[in-house]
């Protein structure tokens, strides 16, 4: 392939990374995810997902001082465990209540001080560069603008342009929402969008100037559901499946009836792994 002939690819730059099947455009608005704030910090900061969080940072050197730049930081998820390993934390999201939960759980923690900036990425203006420079399970979000226009290029450009070490970028799902025994029972055989999202960004990051190296980890995730009829339904519409034949129906409802369990919410919790993608670029 010649290199003029790459310039097709970049078409697919237009896609919105952040809308999935059965989402809509509420969710590249702060609004939305203000009102995930509260919800989204309690589980953020439960001893289970702090330990999963450490483990996670655990991965990577942070030497004392070192300064970093926590973009879509959401709650604190990282920047409040980044600050409390010594690290300098300037952290940045679009919504004003994730900052707020972030501020508060730092007070709570006795955190060191973290420097804290409200906007939209694309809209932010950041003169300082940092030793690192963080996007965990944000990319989509902050390559979107406010007239929902898709600028994944710009927004890649821009967090490499301030990282003066390095640049971490973790997208959350690299593979269906469906485990594998789901796919098998209704015969999914399709390469789900998630995996295609990640080869595509393999390319505009290379397309960007960066060379990265790309590791494909396994993360417990949890779903919470009313009933096996709700966990059926989200998670076929969550894959972008409209139609299942009755009986691949029923047998998808008897397995995930078999892997769920009821909670003291009066809720069934669901749980299997899933693939993330996680990102380096080293400068």
């Amino acid at each position: 392939m010649r290199p003029q002939e790459f310039n097709e690819l970049r078409k697919f730059y237009q896609h919105r990374l952040a809308i999935n099947p059965g989402d809509d455009s509420t969710k590249e608005t702060p609004e939305f995810w203000d009102s995930m704030a509260e919800s989204f910090a309690k589980k953020a900061h439960s001893p289970e997902e702090r330990r999963r969080s450490q483990q996670f940072l655990d991965r990577f050197s942070w030497e004392k001082g070192e300064t970093v730049l926590d973009v879509a930081c959401g709650p604190g998820t990282f920047a409040i465990p980044l600050a409390l390993r010594g690290c300098k934390v300037t952290a940045t999201d679009f919504s004003n209540q994730m900052l707020c939960q972030l501020k508060k759980f730092a007070t709570k923690e006795n955190c060191p001080p973290i420097d804290c900036l409200q906007g939209r990425w694309l809209e932010t203006n950041i003169e300082d560069k940092f030793d690192t420079v963080l996007c965990m399970s944000g990319l989509g979000v902050i390559s979107t603008d406010s007239a929902h226009n898709a600028r994944l290029a710009e927004a890649l450009k821009k967090l490499y342009k301030l990282a003066n070490k390095r640049l971490i970028i973790l997208v959350p799902h690299a593979d269906s929402h469906l485990d594998a025994r789901m796919k098998q029972i209704i015969g999914e055989d399709e390469i789900p969008i998630e995996r295609l999202r990640i080869a595509l960004i393999y390319y505009a990051m290379v397309d960007c100037g960066m060379l990265p190296s790309l590791l494909i980890i396994k993360k417990p995730f949890k779903w919470l559901f009313k009933d096996v009829e709700e966990a059926c339904s989200v998670l076929l519409k969550k894959s972008g499946i409209k139609r299942v034949d009755p009986d691949k129906y029923e047998a998808l409802k008897e397995y995930v009836s078999s892997i769920a369990v009821p909670n003291d919410k009066d809720c069934l919790t669901v749980s299997y792994s899933t693939p993330q993608a996680l990102f380096v670029i080293e400068k």
